[in-house]
């Protein structure tokens, strides 16, 4: 695999190959009654596109994912906000949170899409043994797991 650039190539959920800022797609499942789950990032392409067919498609270009505004589209997934909903009445329920983080992460840190290619070799020596929640996905780090296992 050709060297990834951070936040501007990711790996492929489907096809494992390298997507460029200009061929990447965010796709997610967002049905009316539990909220939206299942992230994926992957080529604009229908082969690699996994939820092409479900009625509760969503997706959108990687770009609109992408530096500030990016993760405000991100953010208004958890909260529109106190000038569009001043009461929390329509706080939306993330039924996935752990798919949602991850793809913020791939999206938002630099180098974290690289370093998660080698996070199990790192687990598997103990890498992370004195790491906190914080620490662990920090750029810096990711860097250095780069560094180490590549």
């Amino acid at each position: 695999m050709p060297k990834m650039i951070p936040l501007k190539s990711w790996v492929c959920d489907s096809c494992h190959q390298l997507v460029g800022i200009n061929d990447g797609w965010l796709e997610w499942l967002s049905p009316q009654d539990s909220g939206p789950h299942s992230y994926r990032i992957c080529h604009n392409r229908a082969k690699c596109q996994k939820h092409t067919n479900a009625y509760d498609r969503a997706d959108m270009h990687i770009r609109e994912f992408l530096e500030a505004d990016g993760l405000q589209s991100f953010l208004s997934n958890l909260d529109i906000g106190p000038l569009l909903d001043p009461d929390q009445k329509y706080m939306p329920h993330l039924p996935d949170m752990r798919s949602f983080v991850e793809a913020v992460r791939r999206l938002q840190i630099p180098f974290y899409e690289e370093a998660r290619l080698y996070f199990d070799k790192a687990i598997d020596d103990g890498y992370f043994a004195d790491q906190n929640e914080v620490g662990v996905f920090l750029p810096q780090t990711c860097k250095a797991i780069i560094a180490g296992y590549e």
